[in-house]
């Protein structure tokens, strides 16, 4: 990462955060990278928040890719009214329990009727996805109970989008923040004597819309 070189005032050593969005094609990635633990010890805490001033209808999974270690808790949040009010769109967290007092789990979990519920999930953050970048947010997850797993009957879903307002505001934004609560740790307890390994960084952030 950085290597005790980050310095936001230096063209050549600064990550700022218009490298979440820029081309991933070439290696190694670029990436935004906050400041270390060790400044801000209590907590490290972020927020990304993205604004289109306009109304943002989702078509895929929201995917964030981080080179730092994926969070041990962080909320992805949405908004309908331009930033004024937010809600959760999901908890992420290596335990959902003890993070946001809530039972773990995945959108396997949900079914038609209880499409909309907010869910906590440690899928990103336990077992065999543990070494991975990449954290999502499940949109055609959620489209298959209406259009079934290969999403063949979009008909099906555009009837109830059309037709079920609570549906279609939840596919619907017109900004998201990402709030960054407690950075990847790997331990159950912080290194005190060195903060400085704890950070963020993300290389990408893809939201499809239209």
């Amino acid at each position: 990462m950085c290597n005790n070189e980050c310095d936001a005032s230096t063209p050549e050593l600064a990550h700022p955060p218009e490298l979440m969005f820029d081309f991933e094609g070439r290696h190694p990635s670029t990436f935004w990278q906050s400041a270390t633990w060790k400044e801000y010890p209590k907590p490290l805490q972020v927020n990304i928040t993205l604004s289109w001033s306009k109304t943002i209808e989702l078509t895929d999974n929201i995917v964030i890719t981080f080179e730092s270690g994926r969070p041990d808790q962080m909320i992805l949040e949405k908004s309908l009214d331009y930033g004024r009010t937010w809600q959760p769109y999901q908890y992420y967290a290596t335990d959902c329990l003890d993070a946001f007092h809530m039972d773990p789990k995945s959108v396997k979990d949900l079914s038609q009727h209880t499409v909309l519920e907010i869910i906590c999930t440690e899928e990103y953050s336990t077992g065999y996805m543990t070494n991975s970048k990449i954290i999502h947010f499940e949109i055609k997850d959620r489209f298959a109970f209406f259009a079934g797993p290969w999403l063949r009957n979009m008909a099906s879903l555009y009837g109830q989008l059309d037709t079920t307002k609570k549906l279609r505001d939840f596919f619907t934004v017109t900004d998201l923040r990402i709030r960054l609560l407690r950075p990847a740790v790997g331990e159950i307890f912080v290194d005190e004597l060195h903060l400085a390994r704890y950070f963020y960084a993300i290389s990408d952030i893809k939201v499809h819309g239209r």
